[in-house]
């Protein structure tokens, strides 16, 4: 049985806003030429002489994030106890803007010889573009801190997470179609410089993170993210 009046460990509400730079490497296609070629007595269609290409872009760029979520401290800080954990849940949507190179198709064959085209190596086309990013993850981690808990205002010192963290990704480039995914293969680390009260789990903190969104698929996107924000209680 389980005694009611056992003490819970403390928890809270966690907030969270991040700047973050963001790098992609876009989902990949795979393209074909386009148009007919002349045969020499008659028209064909390019594809038939030419292999099919395979196409990935890449960009770099900047955002913003938002996490909202749960912390509870199962072995909260004391005076006199420098290392406390605990366990966390968020939610969180994450905005960026990037520019770089997407794959837009291979070349329009249209009045070429086919056995030019059979022969020529045809390849992918890449143009510059800004590439809209958006995504909602749900992340389920720990964390662990270590740190000085002799001071009278309560413990200071670092906080070590680490989490799972499925996303949903939505990538717009300017220059092509649009793309969405889902993953369950993205994980994120975490450092926050934090101060806490003695046992409670109200921790406010600055944080650097880094999340790696790897895909399920060989052709799909893959995200990486390096940010630096505040968390408060």
């Amino acid at each position: 049985m389980t005694d009611a009046s056992a003490p819970q460990p403390p928890s809270a509400l966690v907030y969270e806003v991040r700047e973050e730079v963001t790098g992609a490497l876009l989902p990949a296609h795979d393209w074909a030429v386009t148009g007919q070629c002349a045969t020499g007595s008659g028209l064909a269609p390019g594809s038939t002489y030419a292999q099919r290409e395979t196409g990935r872009g890449a960009a770099l760029g900047a955002g913003v994030g938002a996490r909202a979520g749960y912390l509870i401290a199962v072995a909260p800080p004391t005076a006199g106890k420098s290392s406390w954990w605990g366990v966390r849940a968020t939610v969180g949507l994450d905005l960026a803007l990037l520019y770089g190179r997407v794959d837009t198709g291979m070349s329009d064959v249209t009045g070429q010889l086919c056995a030019h085209v059979e022969s020529g190596g045809e390849s992918v086309q890449y143009r510059g573009s800004t590439v809209f990013l958006a995504q909602f993850t749900a992340a389920v981690g720990a964390q662990v801190g270590f740190g000085d808990a002799s001071q009278s205002d309560g413990w200071h010192g670092l906080v070590f997470g680490a989490a799972i963290v499925p996303a949903v990704t939505y990538i717009n480039p300017w220059v092509a179609g649009s793309s969405l995914d889902a993953s369950f293969l993205g994980t994120e680390l975490t450092l926050d410089f934090a101060t806490m009260q003695y046992g409670t789990a109200q921790e406010d903190a600055k944080r650097l993170s880094l999340f790696l969104m790897l895909p399920p698929e060989d052709h799909g996107a893959m995200v990486a993210t390096l940010s630096f924000g505040f968390v408060w209680h």
